[in-house]
């Protein structure tokens, strides 16, 4: 492949992937999620009350919903160790560069 032609794919994906998540956030879809979570955590609220209000015995992790997700995997791992390859990497580099130009200078 030529390399304008992998230039002008890539800037069209970017292209692509910026007018989505564009028209996401103007369609108002991160505030409906937002407000969705505020509901459910006014509902959860209502129910402690109640609940405490007829001499329930509550206990909070019965109330509070855990929704984070666990994304660990050998393919984050190694994209892990990859990124702070290249960041150790680029930073002794950067760091020699400006070594050698300190001592041009002087």
């Amino acid at each position: 492949m030529k390399p304008k032609k992998i230039f002008n794919t890539i800037v069209f994906c970017l292209f692509v992937i910026f007018l989505s998540i564009y028209g996401a956030s103007k369609s108002g879809y991160y505030e409906y999620e937002n407000e969705k979570k505020a509901n459910f955590t006014e509902e959860k609220i209502k129910e402690f009350e109640k609940d405490i209000a007829s001499g329930k015995n509550v206990n909070i992790k019965d109330y509070l919903v855990d929704d984070s997700k666990n994304y660990d995997n050998k393919i984050t791992d190694i994209g892990s160790l990859f990124s702070d390859a290249i960041n150790g990497g680029l930073t002794n580099g950067l760091e020699k560069s400006f070594k050698i130009v300190e001592k041009l200078i002087s």
